[in-house]
C-alpha cells in the first residue's frame, strides 16, 4: 500500500519539525547540501580515488547494514537512518527514495544504460571464514584422549661378565702397551672378583696378573736404569742400588720394589722430563 503522504515530506518533517532560516527548506535542498557531500567524502575515503568505475558508481545500499555502518559516521546520514527505524519505512520504499549520487540506483542505472556489470572488490583479500571454535575443539578432544605412558626399563649388569670383561680389557691393553703402567682395575685384588668363577678360570687370572706385574717391573727397572744412564737425578737409594749393582756387574731384580708404588708412579710419568742429572751437577 502506498502512503499517501510523500516520502520526502514525512523525512522533511521529522529531520526538521522546526526549520531555522539557516536550515534547507525542502529536503532535495537537505539532500544536495548535506548528504551528498558525505557520500562523496566516504567515497573518496573508501576507495581513495575516483579513477575506477566502482568508485564512481559505489553502489551504497541504504537498507545494507555494513553500509549504513559507513555512512552513520557522518551525522544528516545517522539522522536519516533513525527517521527512517522511526517512520518504519519498508526496505522497497527505502530503495525507491533513495535515488541520488553513490546509491545502488545510480549503479543499476548506469550497468542498464551502458549494458556493463561493475564488479564489486569490496572484500577480496578477505578469506573465507573458518570457525576457529570446531578446530580448537578438536585439538582439544585429541589432547585429552591422549593417555602418556612412561615405560621405566631396568637393566642389571651380571657381576660376572663384568669382571671378565675387565680381564679381557686388562689383556689387551697388556699387548698393546707393554710399557705403560698396569691401571688399578687391573691390578685389583683378587678377592674382590667375584666368587662364581671356577679353579681353572682363577689359576688363569692369577698367572696373568703375575705375568703383568713382571713386565711392569721390568719396564720400570729398564727405564730407571736407563735414565740413570742419560745422568738423569735419581733419588739417593736408587743411586746407591744402582752404584753397587754396577760394581758388582749383576742385575738385581728388586730394583722395582724399592720404591714405593707413589714414588714410582710419579718417576715414571716424570720420566719424559729434561734430565738435569749428576753428571750437570
Amino acid at each position: 500500500m502506498r502512503r499517501q503522504t510523500p516520502i520526502a515530506h514525512l523525512l522533511y518533517h521529522h529531520l526538521f519539525p522546526h526549520p531555522s532560516p539557516t536550515d534547507p527548506p525542502t529536503f532535495s535542498a537537505h539532500l544536495a547540501r548535506n548528504l551528498v557531500p558525505e557520500v562523496r567524502i566516504e567515497v573518496q575515503t573508501f576507495y581513495g580515488d575516483l579513477n575506477s568505475t566502482e568508485a564512481r558508481y559505489p553502489g551504497l545500499n541504504y537498507c545494507h547494514p555494513p553500509h549504513r555502518m559507513r555512512l552513520g559516521r557522518f551525522k544528516h546520514h545517522r539522522r536519516l537512518f533513525e527517521a527512517f527505524d522511526t517512520l518504519g519505512l519498508t526496505h522497497g520504499e527505502i530503495q525507491e527514495f533513495c535515488c541520488w549520487e553513490g546509491t545502488k540506483w545510480a549503479r543499476e542505472r548506469y550497468e542498464k544504460d551502458e549494458g556493463i556489470k561493475v564488479k564489486d572488490t569490496t572484500g577480496d583479500e578477505i578469506g573465507p571464514f573458518v570457525d576457529r571454535r570446531e578446530v580448537w575443539a578438536k585439538e582439544e578432544g585429541r589432547r585429552r584422549s591422549i593417555t602418556r605412558k612412561t615405560d621405566i626399563e631396568i637393566v642389571v649388569e651380571d657381576a660376572t661378565g663384568s669382571a671378565h670383561q675387565q680381564r679381557q680389557q686388562a689383556i689387551e691393553e697388556g699387548e698393546s702397551e707393554e710399557d705403560e703402567p698396569m691401571s688399578d682395575a687391573t691390578s685389583a685384588d683378587p678377592a674382590e672378583e667375584d666368587g662364581d668363577e671356577t679353579p681353572t678360570e682363577a689359576a688363569a687370572r692369577r698367572e696373568h696378573i703375575s705375568q703383568l706385574q713382571h713386565r711392569r717391573d721390568a719396564s720400570i727397572s729398564q727405564r730407571i736404569r736407563a735414565a740413570y744412564r742419560a745422568g738423569q737425578r735419581l733419588p739417593p737409594e736408587i743411586e746407591e742400588f744402582l752404584k753397587l749393582e754396577s760394581e758388582r756387574g749383576v742385575r738385581d731384580p728388586s730394583l722395582a720394589h724399592l720404591m714405593g708404588r707413589r714414588g714410582m708412579d710419579e718417576f715414571v710419568a716424570q720420566s719424559g722430563g729434561s734430565s738435569g742429572g749428576r753428571a750437570a751437577a
